[in-house]
């Protein structure tokens, strides 16, 4: 199992300093990091052409405390799929609203992805996952309070970017 799992994390090295992508990590298949705790919400959409786009945040944090996003695209169909996605390293933006829908945090915010295409093949069953964090703070700098949030995760691609549906994240003072 030891030997299993240092093979494991030889080639997905391999694969980050082949891709040159901060941020980005590649899995084939499903294991035990692809279940999602009693403590996190996974929202997911199809996207066009087999593609499952998922959205993984905690349920609950409290204030102050850093949140942990994840956004999953999986190739669920039987065979290799091409996505033509944006930027030198991918482009993929997280949205903290609050219930109301105003926007208090953009992983993008302010900015510049170059005009640059970048194709990645998924093979049937590999998982494209990329990881953000976001400090409670909004774009300005300012402090969020406690209260229920809504995030939503998008994958910019060639054309329009993938959504995922919004999944509710509380920030509580307990």
């Amino acid at each position: 199992m030891a030997l299993s799992f240092l093979l494991r994390f030889r080639a997905l090295t391999l694969a980050l300093l082949v891709a040159g992508c901060q941020g980005a990590a590649f899995d084939q298949g499903v294991d035990s990091a692809d279940s999602v705790g009693a403590q996190s919400e996974r929202v997911t959409a199809q996207v066009p052409d087999s593609l499952r786009l998922s959205l993984i945040v905690p349920r609950e944090v409290r204030v102050g405390q850093r949140v942990s996003i994840t956004l999953r695209a999986e190739n669920i169909g039987g065979r290799p799929l091409e996505l033509y996605l944006r930027g030198r390293t991918i482009a993929f933006d997280v949205v903290v609203a609050r219930a109301d829908g105003e926007a208090v945090w953009r992983r993008l915010e302010g900015e510049v992805i170059p005009a640059i295409l970048r194709l990645e093949v998924l093979t049937p069953g590999q998982v494209l996952e990329l990881g953000a964090e976001w400090d409670q703070r909004t774009n300005g700098g300012a402090p969020v309070g406690a209260g229920s949030y809504e995030v939503r995760g998008l994958l910019l691609t060639d054309a329009e970017p993938w959504e995922t549906p919004p999944a509710t994240l509380r920030i509580v003072t307990r």
